[in-house]
């Protein structure tokens, strides 16, 4: 498993995405065509933070999710079930990955990736 980026909600869209454009170094590139607003910026090929509108998010705070990535998404998702946590499960809008959301003990939203 790795980090595999961080979801950051944003009131301004072309701020936030200037910022870690202009200032972090980061690069604009594809996104799944999501119902909602957002941006996608890469290091080196990797989208490494993902900017959300707003007003599609469930949680507070600026930091809408941490996400992970896995080879191993079925073993993972049998781990969370078996210990019974809530958890719920979809496919990007291309079906080209499997996605698992649930909470951590602190209440961080965490979305585990894989194919």
């Amino acid at each position: 498993m790795r980090l595999d980026h961080v979801n950051i909600r944003t009131g301004d869209l072309d701020a936030s995405t200037a910022f870690y454009r202009d200032i972090i170094g980061l690069k604009v590139g594809p996104r799944p065509g999501f119902s909602f607003g957002g941006a996608w910026l890469y290091q080196d090929g990797q989208a490494v933070v993902h900017l959300k509108c707003p007003a599609a998010s469930n949680t507070e705070g600026a930091i809408e999710h941490v996400a992970f990535f896995t080879n191993a998404f079925d073993e993972v998702v049998a781990a969370i079930q078996a210990r019974r946590l809530e958890h719920r499960v979809q496919k990007l809008p291309d079906g080209s990955l499997r996605q698992c959301f649930l909470k951590d003990p602190n209440g961080v939203l965490v979305e585990i990736t894989g194919p």
